[in-house]
């Protein structure tokens, strides 16, 4: 392994590609607009509760401008609504024998990297980051900096290796999975009523739960096996949150989303859970309606989204 090539420099690339350079290991982040803009002129700013980095990290617009070699890896790390665009744009810049690792929410960045690519590795990710600002990310680690598990999709298990090897060498905690996609599952459960949180005024924990319980049951009803969800919280226990500079984060990614102004992931993560039941001849109402919510973000309330 020679470098790893982050394709969306956000909070998760930005955090997983940032402590993978400051520790010494060759590293390109991919980024666009504003948050490019700063990256060039001042480098990326990452934030810790302990400490701050200033790194002077290679940067490029898109994945065209890098120089392609053999050993280069590519990180994928962008939001699933632009995971299929960055993987064409991939595939036509580095062709199908580099080896792509999806950091991304969901189960569909795998099918869809599977799809394109030779060499195919799915990482669980499980790290506090905030990404508001250009140029700036928080990481908001207490303990490990976060949990990076990953295993092979398609093809050779031993870059699965090498990856885990790198990122524990930036302070993650990383094992090889061989069930990976069933951990994967897992996270999806835990992502479920994110979009609640972004969208819900009052009581978006019972919107959150109830989606998650639904999905629970689509996934059981699908046939679709997981790990018990006790056993991934149990596993990345080991990542606490801890205030930055006396802030404390304020929410997840599709809350920062929304923050921000950027369409938000929700049509792919509970949208996913809602697709999975129609196939199956089930219902999910309850995360089919916050797929749809999202699409024209507003304020909510949680009455919108619960039974009765």
């Amino acid at each position: 392994m020679r470098r790893l090539v982050v394709v969306g420099a956000g909070a998760v690339g930005a955090s997983i590609g940032g402590l993978c350079f400051a520790a010494r290991f060759p590293v390109v982040l991919i980024a666009r607009g504003a948050h490019l803009d700063a990256l060039c002129e001042r480098g990326l700013s990452l934030r810790l509760p302990e400490l701050a980095f200033q790194l002077d990290v290679p940067v490029a617009e898109s994945v065209a401008e890098v120089d392609w070699q053999p050993g280069d890896v590519a990180l994928l790390a962008t939001k699933l609504q632009d995971a299929e665009q960055a993987l064409d744009a991939l595939l036509a810049a580095a062709g199908a024998k580099v080896p792509v690792v999806c950091a991304v929410n969901g189960i569909d960045g795998e099918v869809w990297a599977a799809e394109r690519f030779e060499t195919v590795l799915a990482t669980l990710v499980w790290l506090p980051a905030t990404h508001l600002m250009p140029g700036e990310v928080r990481l908001h680690s207490a303990g490990a900096r976060g949990v990076l598990d990953t295993g092979a999709v398609r093809g050779s298990a031993g870059v699965a290796d090498e990856i885990c090897t790198l990122f524990r060498r930036a302070g993650f905690e990383a094992l090889r999975r061989d069930e990976i996609l069933r951990w994967k599952r897992a996270k999806l459960l835990t992502n479920l009523g994110a979009a609640a949180q972004a969208l819900v005024t009052d009581d978006w924990l019972a919107v959150a739960a109830a989606a998650r319980a639904e999905g629970t049951h689509v996934l059981a009803d699908a046939g679709l096996e997981h790990v018990p969800v006790e056993e991934l919280l149990e596993r990345c226990a080991c990542v606490g949150e801890a205030p930055i500079g006396g802030v404390a984060r304020e929410g997840g990614s599709t809350w920062q989303s929304r923050a921000r102004g950027l369409p938000l992931e929700s049509p792919w993560i509970e949208g996913a859970i809602a697709r999975i039941a129609g196939e199956h001849g089930l219902e999910a109402p309850i995360n089919a309606a916050l797929a749809r919510a999202a699409l024209a973000p507003r304020d909510r309330r949680a009455a919108e989204f619960l039974p009765g």
